[in-house]
């Protein structure tokens, strides 16, 4: 479940049911240190990403619009995935959503971005904490 929580509110609330999670980081770079005297390479850890943050919900004129869509606006808002066994991910970022592709016989669906400015992982009790009743 992704819930959303948007500035001068303090808890999170449902946004809407998601049909997949994406990967919440990504490898760290390699800075190459391998200096003339060693017959190997050597490398040391460098930056990791954060990328974007894509979800795919299924699309309705209440998820589109009345959900997802104010979230779209250019700011900066907090967004909290939920997994099964409780534990979750909280992101920091602007969001933009899109309908996708549409084909026969299959269920309309639209997709969520965030282009993450923050990416921290909870347990399972600091995401309870975090939603609302």
């Amino acid at each position: 479940m992704l819930y959303g929580k948007k500035k001068g509110t303090v808890k999170f609330t449902e946004l809407v049911e998601i049909k997949d999670t994406p990967d919440t980081g990504s490898d760290p770079e390699q800075i190459d240190v391998t200096t003339l005297k060693r017959k190997t390479k050597a490398y040391v850890e460098g930056r990791t990403d954060n990328p974007a943050q894509s979800f795919t919900y299924n699309y309705t004129e209440d998820n589109f619009h009345t959900k997802v869509k104010p979230y779209c606006d250019g700011n900066i808002h907090d967004f909290l995935v939920k997994y099964p066994d409780g534990t979750g991910t909280t992101i920091k970022g602007s969001a933009k959503t899109r309908i996708n592709g549409i084909s026969l016989n299959s269920a309309i669906e639209a997709t969520l971005i965030i282009t993450p400015v923050d990416i921290d992982f909870k347990t399972s009790t600091e995401v309870t904490a975090l939603l609302a009743d």
